[in-house]
């Protein structure tokens, strides 16, 4: 696959994490109509979101409450004072409470409590007993709680919002008729009667049809306050809140229906109390918000969701509202104790129990464990400042965070696919942090707060993928490599060309190498007396010996011509010490070859032995050959005249013949494990300038035998042939006595000295020899 098209291999992730956005966008407007993913997808999307909402508050910090808002909390203290008895307290007390309250200023006071059940201190039996005496049973009655509060109820009214909760709320969307008779005309009257005065003066404009097919929820049971408490009143609203899947709170029900008439929250009725304004909300044909906003600013629109829910800006963690208990309420009430007084004069108060065993905490993003009541503090405080958090669905852009996501999954899968590993890593790197900051730093710190979670993880994921991808692809291609390189390269150089690409090379360049070729003598005449099957045999094992020698010293395998071996060292990789290596290795084809030889002998009846020519020079390297087949390999004089030293190696019956070009490249403190030996001035064919050529010997000619051979050597290029000859004589006689054998070189020399002696050289002979044959 080309890398650049890696990209659509993201497609299913940027789908995957489109369906979960859609999920989470349809399931915030109330618009899914799958229960496979209500149940199972919608719940995962909105943790995932709700988690990520969390980490912004987090990162983000507390800020300051923006209002005056006052908690007056039943803790642990009040309810275990013996003051004011066992809780539930006596309904006088609350009474006395709600009056001291406002005495001390409070603008208004919402009450996080239902009072749903009657106190009788004076049993049934007793009343029906005194039934027709008016004057006990005005006693009777004097003694009864609910009376008393029922009349500071009635006094604080304009001020005061009842709370009461929900006992069955349902969405008939999602659920079945019977489990959720929000079209059952006796249930929605007896809605109507418990709290109907409390509702809020605009239907929502739902026929039957849309009513059965709404996604709001829908009050079906509540648990309301006593009637003579709901007779007092004018204000009240529900307490109940529904947290997310993951028991987090982080929306608030602003409304709730039963039928067609909308009731309000603690907290909307607690801002219309201290606003002094009314709430009002646009539906659709079935039953979801459109538009909500307070009458008196019609141009500062409420950012709600569909659903009709606040996303609340928390301002911090538990008890970060300012937090009186109720001993020390009523006891600054009572001294009017003017610290008290300034806490409440113009608050906005919630009253509601925070002790541990009345069991209303909640999970808010800040902190695990915070009373109920700052829940609806918080929804409080936002609508009074109008900084809710705002998020896509509830400011009428449902569509922008799918848009987004699909547009950076795409962009950033091209991105990542067609830049190398390193670059794809900075970009999504910097992405990540700058995205990140914005989304925190910027936007959350804006209140505007978008369900940016899963384009988070989409990005990693594309990420991670193209990279899995593309490692998986390096490794095929460097397997490919590795396959074809094992070929003609050294295991040990293959590595270090897959470690370090960059060193590869592609295409040719000039480059200074050192070149050996090595072939078989006589190989053309024991070839054609072999049968095919064991000539192939005997040269893969020949062929094979000699390849394993040039991979040890790491050389470059070029190719095989029949029986001939042609290596370099110095290329693809850079071998500083490419001349000292070919030496080696040349002794060891050398010694090997010596070593094996008997074997051949004795199972392929040949005697075997090659010429090896090394020779070091500037080339040019690279892959060479047409479009579609080429080959690593190098051209060049300098390779020609290594090819030619192979050949002379007959001539002047040495194993290896080498160039001084070449030990000139070996350092100095290297040249003394070598055993060298000055032969001759070459001119091979077809060039001008002789080469000096050196016989590179497993074992030293003896110096004796030396001395002789350059003293020879000097007379000839002198011209004195005659004393040439008798040098060349005792040099070679010399290396029979001392080696059991006539000197070859200087057998070559004698010859030669007889052909100048009848046929001088020309008059500027510099002692060189030309070759005229290749």
């Amino acid at each position: 696959m080309n890398q650049k098209w890696i990209w659509i291999s993201a497609l299913p992730v940027i789908a995957l994490f489109a369906g979960l956005q859609l999920t989470l966008d349809l399931g915030e407007m109330g618009k899914l109509d799958s229960d496979f993913l209500l149940e199972k997808i919608y719940p995962f999307a909105q943790t995932a979101n709700g988690f990520w909402t969390n980490l912004k508050f987090k990162s983000r910090g507390p800020e300051p409450v923006r209002n005056k808002i006052v908690i007056v909390a039943a803790d642990n203290a009040s309810v275990s004072a013996d003051a004011l008895g066992r809780w539930p307290w006596h309904r006088e007390v609350y009474a006395y409470l709600f009056d001291t309250i406002f005495s001390l200023g409070a603008k208004s006071l919402s009450v996080d409590v239902s009072f749903s059940e009657p106190e009788n201190r004076v049993p049934e039996e007793l009343y029906e007993k005194f039934k027709g005496n008016k004057k006990v049973l005005t006693e009777f009655h004097a003694l009864e709680g609910d009376r008393i509060f029922s009349d500071a109820v009635k006094r604080n009214s304009p001020h005061l919002v009842l709370g009461y909760g929900a006992e069955v709320e349902c969405q008939p969307r999602y659920e079945k008729a019977d489990d959720c008779p929000v079209g059952d005309p006796d249930q929605i009257q007896k809605i109507e009667e418990t709290i109907g005065k409390f509702a809020l003066p605009d239907p929502a404009p739902m026929d039957a049809f849309s009513l059965l097919r709404s996604p709001m929820t829908f009050l079906i049971d509540i648990f309301a306050n006593i009637p003579l408490l709901r007779d007092a009143a004018k204000n009240a609203g529900f307490f109940s809140i529904t947290p997310d899947r993951d028991g987090f709170v982080r929306r608030y029900p602003l409304i709730r229906l039963s039928g067609n008439t909308v009731y309000p929250s603690l907290g909307l009725k607690a801002a219309e109390i201290s606003l002094q304004d009314e709430a009002k909300f646009e539906f659709s044909k079935d039953g979801l918000v459109k538009r909500a906003w307070f009458a008196k600013h019609p141009e500062k629109p409420i950012p709600v969701t569909p659903l009709g829910y606040l996303n609340l800006n928390f301002r911090g963690p538990a008890y970060h509202f300012a937090y009186l208990n109720v001993l020390q309420t009523l006891k600054g009430g009572e001294n009017q104790d003017p610290e008290i007084r300034k806490m409440f004069e113009g608050a906005d108060v919630f009253f509601g129990a925070t002790a541990v065993g009345i069991y209303d905490m909640r999970s808010f993003p800040f902190d695990s464990n915070t009373p109920g009541v700052e829940g609806h503090a918080t929804a409080l405080d936002n609508l009074l400042s109008g900084d809710m958090l705002k998020s896509a669905s509830a400011s009428g852009f449902g569509w922008l965070p799918l848009s987004v996501l699909i547009l950076f999954g795409v962009l950033f899968a091209v991105a990542f696919s067609r830049y190398p590993a390193i670059p794809s890593l900075g970009i999504f790197l910097v992405f990540m942090a700058a995205f990140g900051w914005i989304d925190t730093k910027i936007l959350f710190a804006n209140q505007v707060n978008l369900p940016t979670v899963f384009l988070f993880f989409e990005i990693f994921s594309i990420f991670a993928l193209i990279l899995s991808i593309r490692y998986v692809i390096e490794e095929r291609n460097k397997k490919f490599v590795r396959d074809a390189f094992s070929k003609y390269l050294a295991p040990q150089v293959v590595d270090l060309v897959l470690e370090d690409p960059d060193k590869l090379q592609v295409g040719g360049e000039r480059k200074e190498l050192t070149i050996l070729f090595s072939d078989l003598r006589g190989f053309t005449s024991f070839s054609e007396n072999m049968d095919p099957k064991t000539l192939t045999q005997f040269l893969n094992e020949y062929l094979s010996e000699m390849t394993e020698i040039i991979f040890q010293y790491q050389g470059t395998l070029d190719k095989y011509i029949g029986d001939a071996v042609m290596a370099f060292w110095g290329a693809p990789l850079d071998q500083p010490d490419h001349a000292e290596r070919a030496w080696k290795a040349a002794l060891a084809m050398n010694r090997r070859l010596a070593e094996i030889a008997p074997d051949f002998k004795t199972r392929y009846g040949i005697d075997v032995s090659a010429g090896i020519g090394v020779h070091s020079g500037v080339v040019s390297v690279g892959n060479m050959g047409s479009k579609r087949i080429f080959e690593y390999t190098v051209i060049g004089d300098h390779v020609n005249l290594a090819s030619r030293l192979e050949s002379l190696t007959r001539l002047y019956g040495c194993d290896i013949l080498t160039t001084q070009d070449t030990l000139e490249r070996i350092p100095l403190h290297a040249r003394d494990g070598f055993k060298v030996r000055t032969l001759d001035s070459v001119k091979v064919k077809g060039k001008k300038n002789a080469v000096e050529i050196l016989a590179l010997q497993s074992e030293a000619t003896p110096d004796a035998v030396t001395a002789r051979f350059e003293e020879a050597k000097s007379a000839f290029r002198d011209r004195e042939w005659d004393r040439a000859l008798t040098l060349f004589e005792e040099a070679s006689e010399l290396n029979l006595s001392l080696q059991g054998a006539r000197d070859p070189v200087s057998e070559v020399y004698l010859r030669r000295c007889e052909e100048f002696k009848n046929e001088p050289p020309s008059q500027d002979w510099d002692g060189s020899i030309e070759m005229r044959r290749k």
